[in-house]
């Protein structure tokens, strides 16, 4: 488990329905807090700045942007649930990873080697393939931003410097940590998913090595040597290396992409993207708990402190548990939270058969049900909040997928109801098959609550929201 730090005085007890247990770490963006649902499931909440609140122009574009994360699809990353801007309290709410970071791990046991690397490759960049995917970029990508845990290596804060960047009246300095910025953002230029795969290459050489490939006494050093200097990528051989310096070019348009590496890593040249996905997910699973040996004060559901040591990423941070927690999720269009989930779900079931249901159920038939719907979904009695996708096909088999990383699967079969589905030919380990009911959210056609029942039981076993491309 990991360590927390008691709240202190001027600490918030309560954050619209989450209760707050204490402090994970804190940053320059903000105070992570561990905290509760309703439900009783652990969550990690981010409390920013205030000023993020403070112009209504940018509260409109944070929670745009806070919209454009939510449609991460669940790979290898921390997922987004929910997020605030009320009462100048502007927070993000985000699933708990129990893990130590990258930083970490490197700093007490050493550099990673052989399948140990190349599965912490694979999984950073099956992250970043669905991060760039949806449209989003990372921004601050770096290996306090990797957290190691049971599920294998999960990517957070993938929203939180977009969001910060959204929220900036003027944006002249960049959003990130110095080290690990690639050269066109030293020069001002804008942040596009090749700076992603820079940072990506900073951070496997750093992996490797347990050094900074650009090391310097200053931070003005190493950003100098980023912009005119050669890395020092040290005992990364073999086709990981070519990979890390087709990454590390000067020229923006020269790297690779993350769906290109992720191919590369896996052998899978060719295969449709989601497979390379899934496959990456599969692939970056460790079996080895990555936190044994670890000092439990660097224990940590968060991330890194921004106050970085100078040899970036090299010694043991003074805190116990930096700055930035799990974040990333699905979309949904407005806020989110579990306990309004979970009213919905009461509600709907209660008004299923009425004329509100049957509007619903015509404009979203207009389209037909086809597609894939992603959320997230709250497991109470597992303390537990994870990844849903369920794909309805117009003829044939559908499916869903759901839990870490998407672990479980199985087979959806219509029933006389058209939002009744049977879950039946289920795989994955404590994955069990059930039913799955859909009900009208906001009388949008592309959004929808779910409740899941396991078979042989007559409560809900877990309930969440999904929505579909519009």
């Amino acid at each position: 488990m990991s360590r927390l730090a008691e709240l202190r005085a001027g600490d918030p007890r309560r954050l619209g329905s989450y209760l707050l247990a204490g402090r994970l770490g804190q940053g320059g963006q903000g105070v992570v807090f561990l905290g509760q649902t309703p439900a009783g499931a652990q969550v990690a909440i981010k409390l920013l700045h205030a000023s993020v609140a403070a112009d209504p122009e940018v509260r409109r574009r944070f929670l745009g942007e806070v919209e454009a994360v939510r449609r991460v699809a669940p790979f290898c990353t921390a997922q987004v649930l929910d997020a605030s801007l009320e009462d100048d309290r502007p927070y993000i709410v985000s699933e708990y990873v129990d893990g130590v970071s990258l930083r970490d791990h490197v700093v007490a046991k050493g550099p990673r080697t052989g399948g140990s690397l190349d599965r912490l490759a694979i999984g950073t960049a099956t992250a970043l393939s669905a991060i760039h995917r949806a449209g989003v970029v990372h921004r601050d990508f770096k290996p306090g931003n990797v957290l190691l845990s049971l599920d294998g290596p999960r990517v957070i804060d993938f929203g939180v410097s977009r969001l910060m960047d959204s929220a900036a009246t003027t944006n002249q300095i960049p959003v990130g940590t110095p080290a690990y910025l690639a050269p066109e953002r030293i020069e001002g230029e804008s942040a596009g998913p090749p700076a992603d795969m820079y940072a990506w290459a900073l951070t496997l050489a750093y992996t490797a090595n347990g050094r900074h490939a650009y090391r310097a006494d200053t931070y003005q050093e190493i950003l100098a040597r980023i912009v005119y200097g050669r890395p020092d990528l040290g005992t990364l051989t073999g086709r990981l290396r070519e990979i890390v310096e087709a990454c590390l070019a000067r020229s923006p348009g020269e790297r690779p992409r993350a769906e290109e590496v992720l191919s590369v890593l896996l052998g899978h040249e060719g295969l449709d993207v989601r497979d390379v996905l899934t496959s990456g997910a599969r692939a970056a699973v460790d079996t080895t708990d990555p936190r044994a040996g670890v000092p439990a004060g660097n224990v940590s559901a968060s991330g890194e402190s921004d106050t970085l040591p100078i040899g970036p990423e090299e010694s043991t941070p003074t805190t116990p548990g930096p700055e930035d927690a799990p974040r990333t999720g699905h979309p949904g269009r407005g806020r989110r939270r579990v306990a309004r989930w979970q009213i919905a779900v009461a509600v709907l079931g209660v008004l299923a058969g009425v004329a509100g249901f049957g509007l619903w159920l015509r404009g979203a038939q207009s389209p037909g049900l086809a597609g894939t719907w992603t959320g997230s979904a709250d497991h109470p009695s597992a303390g537990r909040v994870f990844p849903v996708e369920i794909k309805l096909a117009g003829e044939g088999d559908s499916a869903m997928r759901w839990g870490a990383d998407l672990r479980c699967s199985g087979r959806l079969a219509g029933t006389s109801s058209a939002m009744v589905y049977t879950l039946d030919d289920v795989r994955g380990a404590e994955c069990y098959p059930g039913t799955l009911r859909m009900f009208p959210s906001g009388g949008d056609a592309d959004q929808a609550v779910i409740r899941v029942t396991r078979r042989g039981d007559t409560d809900v076993t877990y309930s969440g929201k999904v929505s579909r491309p519009s």
